[in-house]
């Protein structure tokens, strides 16, 4: 059994068990039980995690949420727009460097509740919007394909969220389910057929 890494925030947590469920007898999906937060930690979490797959074929991630944060009001965000791109080039390197034969793969933020009350760490849809962006040109760059979900999640209505920035359990399965399928469609997990 071929094996994929997905590494990301509480998205990730959330669509994780339905990639799995849906590549069941193509892949073992693995995943790290904690959240893993913003940019930051998983450079600094990264050497820790990889004891969870030996050799994948796969490693997607995603980070931005805590990324673009207000954290209890402050004015800028945790990570600068700069700083989050330098953040992903690097976690990318740093894959490469653990894992030189995996098919790296990042995974865009997605929008934020269109109805949803910001709680005490705003953000918002149009600055998610830049950050992809900026992590976008950067993986671009590094020839890592992008799986843009907040491109899928873009329209989604205030129905498919729990809260300010969740989905919903039946919304989450979905977007696993798109994880999954496009994961397969791109042709990455050929050497799993």
């Amino acid at each position: 059994m071929k094996n994929i890494l997905l590494l990301g925030d509480s998205i990730r947590i959330g669509y994780c068990r339905a990639v799995a469920e849906a590549l069941a007898g193509k892949a073992e999906v693995r995943w790290p039980k904690e959240n893993c937060r913003n940019s930051q930690h998983i450079l600094t979490a990264l050497a820790a995690w990889r004891g969870l797959v030996a050799s994948p074929k796969v490693v997607q991630f995603n980070c931005g949420h805590w990324d673009v944060s207000h954290f209890d009001g402050d004015e800028q965000p945790l990570t600068s727009v700069e700083e989050y791109g330098r953040n992903v080039r690097k976690i990318i390197h740093r894959i490469r460097r653990y894992w030189p034969e995996a098919k790296i793969v990042f995974a865009t933020t997605t929008p934020m509740n269109p109805g949803g009350t910001p709680g005490r760490n705003v953000r918002t849809t149009e600055e998610i919007r830049r950050y992809n962006a900026e992590a976008v040109k950067v993986a671009k760059s590094e020839g890592v394909e992008v799986n843009d979900l907040f491109a899928v999640a873009e329209k989604w209505p205030a129905s498919d969220y729990s809260d300010y920035c969740h989905f919903s359990k039946p919304a989450a399965a979905r977007l696993g389910n798109i994880v999954a399928s496009r994961l397969s469609a791109w042709a990455v997990l050929e050497k799993l057929r």
